[in-house]
């Protein structure tokens, strides 16, 4: 496996996102460097590294070590079908999501109430998660309703024609576009909070509200990574190609 996991990791030419597909234990080393494997994985490594001022051995030597326990790759979304992706990810990040927005709202209305005159940060964090949690709504719902049912349809073809693949690019485009815009808003709320990291005053529900918020912003990385790294990407490719293949 270590040996493996070298040869894989070897030069500085693969991007993010790809490292991420190939690697999954890479995710926990990306989220604890604050290195953005959704929405912005296409760029390098090195580039990546470069922008938080750490060398790319030290980023592939902890991807190596997180990795050791990967050992069938059947485990590893980018080999599963995509109707099982899509259930996958309705079951474990959609409801999640929905359980946890009126939550993470709940913890914000009381800090707000208690802390916002001396953390007026709070308050600009309640207003960005208000709009997250309205625009995950309504993306989640037409994910459900629309793209992941065709996506579905598709499966079961057996083999993806031009024309079938070319009628889900725009539903899938204007998906990877509400990830851009709840990127930003996760980032806003990322800053505003310094990382997560409560003031010397806060109470325990303030904490608690950070270490929720925390937890959110862990899940929708590894949400929207799943979605426009391996499950959607699967669908341009083949769109551009023009080909056939079994999904």
């Amino acid at each position: 496996m270590g040996t493996y996991l070298n040869n894989t990791l070897e030069g500085n030419l693969q991007t993010v996102a790809q490292l991420a597909i190939s690697h999954p234990g890479a995710l926990a080393v990306f989220t604890k460097y604050n290195i953005d494997y959704c929405c912005g994985g296409n760029r390098s490594l090195e580039d990546a590294c470069r922008r938080i001022g750490l060398a790319p051995e030290k980023i592939k030597a902890e991807i190596i070590q997180q990795s050791q326990g990967e050992i069938n790759d059947a485990v590893h979304p980018q080999h599963w079908r995509s109707s099982f992706l899509a259930d996958y990810i309705i079951e474990n990040h959609h409801h999640y999501v929905k359980r946890a927005i009126p939550e993470i709202q709940a913890f914000l209305d009381k800090v707000c109430d208690a802390h916002g005159n001396d953390c007026l940060a709070l308050l600009q964090i309640r207003e960005h998660f208000l709009d997250l949690s309205e625009d995950l709504t309504s993306h989640m719902k037409k994910e459900e309703l629309v793209l992941f049912p065709a996506i579905k349809r598709l499966e079961a073809q057996q083999h993806l024609d031009h024309p079938l693949a070319d009628s889900i690019q725009a539903p899938i485009e204007a998906m990877e576009h509400d990830h851009v815009a709840a990127g930003e808003l996760i980032k806003q709320i990322r800053t505003l909070s310094n990382n997560y990291t409560p003031p010397d005053f806060a109470c325990p529900t303030f904490k608690i509200t950070y270490q929720k918020l925390h937890e959110f912003d862990n899940d929708l990385m590894k949400h929207v990574h799943l979605e426009n790294n391996i499950l959607f990407a699967r669908y341009k490719e083949k769109a551009t190609l023009g080909g056939s293949c079994s999904l």
